[in-house]
C-alpha cells in the first residue's frame, strides 16, 4: 500500500502548479457550466498560490459561491483558506468592477510543513493496510482504519482533513475530507456529499449539517459515511458496516441530501457488507442462519446475520426466540449445549447478532 500511495502523493505539492488531470478530483468540476468552470479554475489558482485578491470581472456572487463550494468539495487537500469576500467597487454611484478577497489561516511555510506531516501520516496509515488494489477491499481497509483508530470530537473546531490525518479525531467534515483524500491518493473516484441526519446515529445529533462520501468502485457509486460508522461502532463496541458501500435508498433512511451539485443514484447492492461477505439470508432456516453466523465468526465479526426481507426475519425471530429454537440451533451448529443466549435484534436493519 505504501508503494501504491507514494506515486500519487505529489498532490501535496500544491503550491507549484494546479492539477486537474488525475480524473479522481474533478467530480464537481465536471458538473459545472463553462462559466462556473472558469471561476473554479481561477479560484483554484488563487488558493494554491495564496493570492489575496482576484478581479472576477462580471461573474456573479452566485457563480463564485458555487464554484468555490465545488472546488473545496473536489480538493480536500486545500485546507488553508478561511473563506472569501465578494467585493463590488463603485465610482460616483456606478459599478466599476468586482473582486474576490481571500483570507488564509496559514502561511506558505506552515502549509509546506503541514503537507509533509500529512504525507507522513498517509504513509503511516498505508503501512497498516493490506489491500492495494482499487476495489472494495481497499475502501473497506481505509474505513476499518478510521473507525478503529479515530474518534469523533464535536469540540474540535478544525473541519479540515488535518484534524483526522494528524490528530485522528474530528467532526463529520474532517472525516469526509480525509476519507476523500485517501481515496484520491489511491486513484479511487470519491467526493463529499452535503446533507443532514434525519435520525440520530449514536453520539451524532440531527440538528446540524452532516457530510459523508460517495465512492466509485468498478463503475458503480456507493455511499460511505465514516462518521456514522464511528458513532455506531463506539456505541456498540462492534465494527458497524451499515454505512459502508450502501445504496441511496438505504442512506435516505437516516440522511437527507442537500448537495450543491447532483450526485448519482447509488443502486448497486453487491458491495453491501452482509451481501458481499455472504452473511445474509433470503429464506429462513436454522441451517442458513448458522452458516452465516459461523462464517461471520471466521471473518472476525462475531455471530451475526442480516435478513434480506421482513418475512425471513420474522420467521427467524419466531422460531429462534419465541419458540426457543436458538438453543437447539446452537447445539446443531457447534455441538455445545447452552442454557442462555445474549443477543440484539435490529428490527429496522433486520440484523440478528449473538454475543459470546
Amino acid at each position: 500500500m505504501r508503494k501504491a500511495l507514494a506515486s500519487v502523493l505529489v498532490i501535496l505539492s500544491l503550491l507549484a502548479f494546479p492539477v486537474f488531470s488525475s480524473g479522481v478530483d474533478t467530480y464537481c468540476f465536471d458538473l459545472l457550466t463553462e462559466t462556473e468552470q472558469l471561476a473554479y479554475q481561477a479560484l483554484h489558482d488563487c488558493l494554491i498560490h495564496l493570492i489575496t485578491s482576484w478581479n472576477c470581472g462580471s461573474m456573479s456572487p452566485e457563480t463564485i459561491q458555487k464554484a468555490f463550494d465545488c472546488l473545496l468539495m473536489d480538493h480536500p487537500e486545500i485546507y488553508w483558506v478561511n473563506g472569501y469576500t465578494y467585493v463590488t467597487s463603485y465610482l460616483r454611484n456606478s459599478i466599476t468592477g468586482h473582486r474576490v478577497e481571500f483570507t488564509y489561516n496559514l502561511d506558505r511555510q506552515t502549509i509546506l510543513d503541514t503537507n509533509q506531516a500529512i504525507e507522513q501520516s498517509i504513509m503511516d496509515i498505508a503501512g497498516q493496510l493490506d489491500s492495494i488494489d482499487q476495489s472494495y477491499e481497499t475502501v473497506k481497509a481505509v474505513y476499518d482504519y478510521m473507525i478503529g483508530n479515530c474518534s469523533y470530537d464535536e469540540l474540535n473546531l478544525d473541519q479540515s482533513l488535518c484534524s483526522v490525518m494528524l490528530d485522528r479525531s474530528g467532526v463529520c467534515a474532517s472525516f469526509s475530507k480525509a476519507f476523500e483524500f485517501m481515496m484520491q491518493c489511491l486513484g479511487i473516484p470519491c467526493t463529499v456529499v452535503y446533507g443532514r441526519l434525519t435520525q440520530s446515529e449514536g453520539m451524532l445529533n440531527t440538528t446540524l449539517g452532516h457530510e459523508w462520501n460517495i465512492v466509485q468502485i468498478n463503475g458503480q457509486w456507493y455511499h460511505v459515511d465514516v462518521t456514522s460508522g464511528i458513532a455506531l461502532t463506539k456505541e456498540s463496541g462492534i465494527p458497524d458496516y451499515r454505512f459502508l458501500c450502501t445504496t441511496t435508498s438505504d442512506i435516505l433512511r437516516t440522511h437527507t441530501i442537500e448537495n450543491p451539485v447532483p450526485i448519482p443514484e447509488c443502486n448497486a447492492t453487491d458491495l453491501e457488507f452482509y451481501t458481499y461477505h455472504g452473511l445474509s439470508v433470503e429464506t429462513y432456516s436454522r441451517e442458513a442462519v448458522a452458516t452465516c453466523m459461523l462464517r461471520a465468526m471466521d471473518l472476525g465479526y462475531g455471530p451475526v446475520v442480516r435478513f434480506m426481507n421482513y418475512h425471513a426475519f420474522s420467521d427467524a425471530i419466531e422460531d429462534l426466540f419465541t419458540n426457543e429454537g436458538i438453543f437447539k440451533a446452537i447445539e446443531e451448529a457447534t455441538g455445545q449445549v447452552v442454557s442462555s443466549v445474549d443477543y440484539t435484534i435490529d428490527e429496522e436493519e433486520l440484523i440478528l447478532r449473538l454475543y459470546d
